[in-house]
């Protein structure tokens, strides 16, 4: 099988509507295959997501051997509820996007595409939630502190890669990701769907420094709750607040958040009209292919599943 990256990644990096959150960025990662980069690595990744998980957060928050015995139970299940739940609308999800590429691309089709994405990741996010409200709340000072530099390492790490200081050399980095991402699923562009990419990143705002300031933001009011020795219940409904609704962000964010929502489902819809038919088989391809892997660890009784449109005309545009 080809390599390959997830269908919407050169859609989240450019038009951010939340934070970079720890455990919800690293189940999305594993769940999603957002990350993934190699063929074999999506089934490597899913059939080690344990230990996958265990990693991470070793790594940021440096749990010790007994929160470790403490987190693994929820660890299973949640693991467990995602396979016997989750994944089915994930596969479910690349049949309908795979359908709607091979039919005629219309803007109602890629509108709802980018609903129903946001809908899974929404539910990913409410999982991650449930996996990290155990982990976070029973945190002592020293993985306090050492969760503070990892998050603002990180900070600096993002802030350096998505906000040159220079807006010339900025615009330049975002036009070559969005390229690049766009050219791993369809192959290399034409001059003229090149064009239309450059026509869109003109009108679509540079959603970064609102991004960046928002997840430092919620990163220090986290930090803050967990210095003061936060119950469950207040951090599942931060977490929930943040990760699953994305509240508490800038009135100017929103705004520029929902033009470049706008603009990127009109640029979609463009994109798969001008497709030629080699674009259109490779995307379909690795659709097909990213289907399989994923559909290696689906129960028989999970398929098929229905996902519910989020606007009635999705209904209709989807059958």
């Amino acid at each position: 099988m080809t390599c390959r990256r997830h269908y919407f990644n050169y859609w989240s990096a450019n038009t951010r509507r939340g934070g970079d959150q720890l455990m919800s960025r690293i189940i999305v990662a594993v769940f999603l295959s957002v990350l993934v980069s190699a063929c074999s690595r999506t089934q490597l990744a899913y059939r080690n997501a344990d230990r996958l998980l265990e990693f991470y957060a070793g790594q940021t928050i440096d749990i010790s051997a007994a929160q470790r015995e403490q987190w693994q139970p929820v660890l299973t299940d949640i693991l467990k509820q995602h396979r016997d739940n989750e994944l089915a609308y994930l596969v479910t999800y690349l049949d309908m996007a795979s359908q709607t590429v091979s039919m005629d691309h219309n803007a109602v089709s890629a509108t709802c595409l980018s609903e129903y994405a946001l809908t899974l990741s929404q539910r990913h996010a409410q999982l991650a939630v449930e996996l990290a409200v155990p982990l976070l709340v029973d945190l002592d000072q020293g993985q306090i502190e050492h969760l503070s530099e990892y998050m603002a390492s990180r900070q600096d790490r993002l802030t350096e890669h998505y906000f040159d200081p220079d807006p010339q050399l900025r615009e330049k980095a975002r036009r070559i990701r969005f390229n690049e991402r766009i050219e791993k699923w369809i192959g290399r562009m034409t001059s003229d769907q090149q064009l239309l990419v450059d026509e869109m990143l003109e009108r679509i705002p540079d959603t970064s420094h609102f991004w960046l300031a928002y997840r430092e933001q919620k990163n220090n009011d986290l930090l803050v709750m967990l210095e003061a020795d936060v119950d469950a219940g207040s951090l599942r409904r931060y977490l929930n607040s943040w990760w699953v609704e994305w509240d508490g962000r800038s009135p100017d964010y929103i705004r520029s958040w929902q033009v470049a929502k706008q603009e990127f489902v009109i640029f979609i819809d463009r994109l798969g009209a001008s497709l030629t038919s080699g674009q259109r088989e490779n995307l379909v391809k690795r659709l097909a292919a990213l289907r399989e892997d994923l559909a290696e660890f689906l129960s028989p009784e999970s398929m098929p599943v229905s996902l519910s449109p989020p606007a009635s005309s999705c209904e209709a545009s989807m059958l």
